[in-house]
């Protein structure tokens, strides 16, 4: 299992040797933190410090909606840890963008936001509220009704507490098919989130890499495009016919 580990690496750092052209594209974290996790996937908050110093180092702004093929970086927190919240002001000095995917029914749980706190990160301009569903279930899973029913109930609780249009819905484990997709469009959503790498598409379907625990080295190469050789194993895994 290591020996896997750090091969991925090895392949991801080789790789981006020979994609890097500063294309734009989405990266996803679960939470941040200081002194206090509210989840064993949160990100150390020097991590993440560092990950933006690079990404502004390398020459790419960091967006709220990536409009350009190149030279743009989205950032993605899934779920609704309260990690966010607890950092917020970091994010508001440094004008960090973040799209912020809830998941409905974890709303006021321990760990995670609460109404209030959602009330006043909408608020701001760095943040951006989507959709991770409503009970956080894959979506390949469900039958036609309720992963429709899930998502309606979802985005109707954001829009009703935000007042704003929810039009982005992340798959839940990354989990997607055709059939979901056009679940999805019927519901109203325009952007649909997996966790297969990949540069930036115009498509409705929208690539993005996992970096929460990424280091310097290996960093680098996932904005240099180095994790896009393994975007075939990742569809295979999550795509579904």
């Amino acid at each position: 299992m290591i020996f896997l580990k750090y091969f991925k690496k090895l392949l991801i750092q080789i790789s981006s040797l020979f994609y890097f052209n500063k294309r734009s594209k989405v990266i996803f974290y679960h939470d941040i933190h200081d002194l206090i996790s509210h989840t064993h996937m949160s990100t150390p908050i020097d991590l993440f410090k560092e990950h933006v110093s690079i990404i502004r180092n390398q020459g790419y702004e960091i967006v709220n909606n990536i409009t350009s093929e190149y030279g743009q970086i989205e950032i993605c927190f899934d779920d609704g840890f309260q990690g966010i919240y607890d950092n917020i002001d970091y994010l508001k000095k440094n004008n960090i963008f973040i799209n912020l995917f809830i998941i409905t029914s974890n709303i006021n749980k321990k760990g995670f936001l609460n109404n209030k706190q959602l009330e006043e990160l909408i608020n701001l301009n760095v943040i951006t509220i989507s959709s991770h569903t409503h009970q956080h279930k894959i979506a390949t899973s469900q039958s036609y009704i309720n992963f429709k029913n899930d998502i309606i109930i979802s985005k109707n609780y954001l829009q009703n507490l935000t007042n704003i249009k929810i039009n982005s819905l992340c798959y839940p484990l990354g989990y997607y098919s055709h059939k979901t997709n056009n679940i999805a469009k019927e519901v109203g959503f325009q952007k649909l989130y997996t966790c297969v790498p990949g540069f930036y598409s115009r498509n409705n379907t929208k690539n993005r890499s996992l970096v929460q625990f990424s280091q310097r080295s290996e960093f680098k190469a996932i904005l240099n495009g180095g994790d896009h050789i393994l975007s075939f194993w990742y569809k295979f895994k999550y795509f579904k016919r």
